[in-house]
């Protein structure tokens, strides 16, 4: 009876054992497929956001915008139908689907905080980087003050942004900036990526934070700075108002920036609402309206392209800047997963 017993013992321990190797075993199986799954995800979200991306550039070319506002970018909408309803499921293939999305702030909003807006954001609406100058630093200084600078600290770290590229100074850095020499690095071109800020002297990561979505490298700056008026936001508009009054104090920059939000957001006041961008730069009977403030079509436009796989859940984001011109539709000149 003891060795039956000791038999019984050992028999239970041995299928205890197998149990527990089978269990094992068909854990790591399933979690070998829940892996394999979120890896088809990722390709299939992916594989959906790259197509979404032709779809836009697609849209831009038949449906072009005629003067670019925050309610319509580079894409003409439908009267009965929103942003949100184009932009906010296109259906690519089957059980995938894009979104086309970006983080708004500082507009005249409901909620005047961060959100998400659907749609192309317009590069024009930020000021490019690469042309700045001496001579119109003012705007740049005025952004850097509107985030807490004193107007001596934002002098100084708006000259060293220029001086930066070595393509708008003589090249007597020190003379202007009554900095020392060994501190500065002109790379003698012009800026490539908005994250070469990060090497001027005197950014920090906290600064280069609250301006990024103000600023620009993308444009043609031959013709000098302009700004789209329709699709600047609050900060830009503000910077630009209070460096014009700063530079011919007759100007009354509280009166511009009213006008400015007038002709962006329309009668009802609203960013992102249907009636954006109806009243005209032209109607304004301002002598001492900024001419870098200007209105129209623009030419370069950044797409955040967020590709979902239903099945999975699983998202892939894709964020490209845009050339566009009625010869050449749709040029890539920039893209990143993110």
């Amino acid at each position: 009876m003891n060795n039956k017993g000791v038999i019984l013992v050992a028999v239970l321990w041995v299928l205890l054992i197998l149990s527990l190797i089978a269990w094992g075993l068909g854990r790591r199986s399933s979690l070998e497929v829940s892996l394999l799954e979120t890896y088809r995800g990722k390709l299939r979200s992916y594989a959906a956001a790259r197509a979404g991306m032709n779809k836009i550039l697609d849209l831009m070319q038949t449906s072009p915008s005629s003067k670019d506002t925050l309610y319509a970018t580079a894409i003409s909408i439908d009267q009965t139908k929103s942003p949100a309803d184009i932009f906010s499921h296109i259906d690519i293939a089957p059980n995938a689907y894009v979104t086309l999305q970006w983080s708004a702030k500082n507009f005249n909003t409901p909620v005047n905080k961060p959100h998400l807006e659907y749609g192309i954001r317009d590069e024009r609406g930020r000021i490019n980087v690469n042309a700045m100058s001496p001579v119109n630093y003012q705007i740049l200084s005025a952004l850097l003050q509107l985030q807490g600078l004193s107007q001596s600290n934002a002098d100084k770290l708006a000259l060293a942004i220029i001086n930066y590229t070595g393509t708008g100074t003589s090249g007597n850095n020190g003379s202007f900036l009554n900095m020392d020499h060994s501190l500065l690095k002109p790379k003698n071109k012009p800026y490539e990526n908005l994250l070469e800020l990060l090497e001027v002297n005197g950014m920090t990561q906290e600064i280069f934070n609250k301006i990024k979505d103000d600023l620009t490298v993308y444009g043609d700056t031959q013709s000098g700075l302009w700004i789209n008026t329709d699709t600047a936001n609050n900060d830009v508009i503000q910077a630009v108002a209070n460096a014009s009054a700063r530079m011919n104090p007759s100007i009354n920059a509280g009166d511009i920036i009213r006008e400015a939000y007038t002709i962006r957001d329309g009668a009802d006041a609203q960013s992102f609402s249907s009636d954006d961008g109806t009243s005209s730069i032209a109607a304004i009977a301002d002598p001492n309206w900024p001419q870098v403030l200007e209105e129209g079509k623009s030419d370069y436009y950044r797409v955040r392209v967020v590709g979902v796989d239903e099945k999975s859940g699983v998202r892939t984001v894709l964020e490209a800047v845009i050339h566009w011109t009625p010869q050449a539709a749709g040029e890539i000149i920039s893209w990143q997963r993110v």
